[in-house]
């Protein structure tokens, strides 16, 4: 029997699965306050899966690459997610609001620090929330700009966000009562 090789259901676990490269964005977008319209373009932002006109542009759909919405840079997720004026303005007036003290400018740092930073569970989930908003906002606002050659103001999207994520909290933990 001790010739009997040792057998480890973890090992024969952890072989199915392979390796896969940690991610630093899974607690941002499967936030369970965060709407599920926003989780899924969080997902697609932060694994640059959105079809930007620089996207676009590159396979021969769009002519242009520009930015729809501040004409530019082109439109890349690094550009759209906040180095274009207009979200990145957003992005500062979400800062604002959730009293968020990061200097980080591209939504991976932004990511990053979120991780890192010394608040409770709960106060992360909201900075989440908050920041799946603005990339489901921002995003809606280049498709706007695009579709109906109409672009939110920064005031009325920080409105927005501000309101949806409210609601979501509200409704999430009273439901949990």
């Amino acid at each position: 029997m001790s010739s009997w090789p040792k057998y480890s259901i973890q090992e024969v676990y952890d072989k199915i699965k392979g390796d896969k490269q940690k991610v630093i964005w899974d607690k941002m977008v499967w936030n369970r306050l965060s709407v599920p319209k926003h989780r899924f373009i969080s997902w697609m932002a932060v694994q640059s899966k959105l079809q930007t006109t620089a996207k676009l542009a590159q396979v021969g759909i769009s002519t242009s690459d520009r930015c729809l919405i501040c004409h530019n840079g082109a439109e890349d997720h690094v550009h759209l997610f906040f180095q274009c004026e207009y979200s990145e303005r957003c992005l500062n007036d979400l800062k604002r609001w959730l009293g968020i003290t990061s200097s980080s400018s591209t939504l991976q740092e932004l990511i990053r620090w979120l991780k890192r930073t010394k608040q409770s569970k709960f106060v992360k989930q909201v900075f989440y929330a908050g920041l799946a908003a603005l990339l489901y906002y921002v995003w809606q606002a280049r498709n706007s700009s695009y579709w109906n050659a109409l672009i939110p103001s920064v005031e009325a999207t920080g409105k927005q966000i501000r309101a949806i994520v409210k609601i979501r909290i509200g409704t999430v933990t009273t439901t949990e009562d």
